[in-house]
């Protein structure tokens, strides 16, 4: 039986999901297929219905809808309710259910850093902010920073993560950004800056030493942007995004199908896309 699954958001042209789904469908010889879906925000919860009845199994969902969707479903899992945000959902017996997979993809990724990790910043507090806060209160971070431009966004934080200790939420700003910056062991940009299709002023003005400081950002396209290549010329261990997406991948595969699968294949069908020139 054909399984249907997709993506939805807006922009789509920086995501390689598609191309990642279909390539592990391939390889593991499943019959699926993945469509991206491009949508514009008045036409979301039309959309919604109609996947409902063309018979789609799984969708998961990006930019900007992974908060403005969660109205739409009928149940959304403890986790993904805690961080507010849901990026995968699956139709089931007539019903849909919301998943929060960025936050398992995230936690995955950042092992390697465990023990390391006391104190962090977090650029960003939409669906993948949320997801990396929960993420490092469930490494027991003694100390995390959250700054973001909209003070409604910030105020909403304030009141669902109040479970958070020793969180502080911070308008943007540029002295701030540097004082906090010397005062962590790791920065994560969770914003869509800097991302292929996103044009916005780069704000991350900063020229200090960062030896021994991690510095990650959850976008994974271009592999390398401008946060990351200074943070690394100016000392830091970087990280982007790939990981993460791969091992939330995983996880939505998992709640669609039951299908458990290996990191390692996907990062083979990750390198054959890469290898085709198709994505930067």
């Amino acid at each position: 039986m054909l399984g249907r699954f997709g993506i939805i958001g807006n922009p789509l042209n920086h995501s390689i999901s598609p191309l990642l789904f279909e390539g592990i469908f391939k390889l593991l010889n499943l019959d699926y297929v993945y469509i991206p879906f491009q949508i514009k925000e008045g036409e979301l919860k039309p959309f919604f219905d109609s996947m409902k009845i063309k018979g789609f199994d799984g969708m998961n969902v990006t930019i900007p809808y992974k908060e403005r969707i969660i109205p739409l479903i009928d149940e959304v899992d403890e986790i993904a309710t805690k961080i507010g945000a849901v990026n995968t959902i699956h139709f089931s017996n007539g019903r849909i259910r919301g998943y929060n997979t960025d936050y398992y993809g995230f936690y995955k990724s950042i092992e390697e850093f465990k023990g390391r990790i006391r104190n962090s910043f977090i650029l960003g507090g939409g669906g993948a902010g949320r997801a990396v806060l929960y993420a490092l209160y469930h490494l027991n971070c003694k100390k995390i920073f959250l700054m973001d431009r909209n003070p409604s966004r910030r105020e909403r934080i304030r009141k669902d993560f109040d479970f958070v200790p020793n969180l502080e939420l911070i308008d943007w700003n540029c002295k701030l950004f540097l004082q906090i910056i010397e005062e962590v062991e790791c920065v994560i940009n969770a914003t869509p800056i800097g991302m292929e299709g996103f044009q916005d002023s780069n704000p991350f003005d900063f020229n200090i030493p960062l030896k021994g400081k991690i510095f990650i950002d959850l976008i994974y396209n271009p592999s390398s942007t401008i946060f990351l290549s200074k943070a690394h010329l100016l000392g830091a261990k970087i990280k982007n995004g790939l990981e993460m997406l791969l091992f939330q991948a995983m996880k939505s595969l998992e709640i669609w199908t039951g299908i458990k699968t290996k990191k390692e294949d996907w990062e083979e069908v990750y390198n054959s896309i890469k290898q085709t020139g198709i994505k930067k």
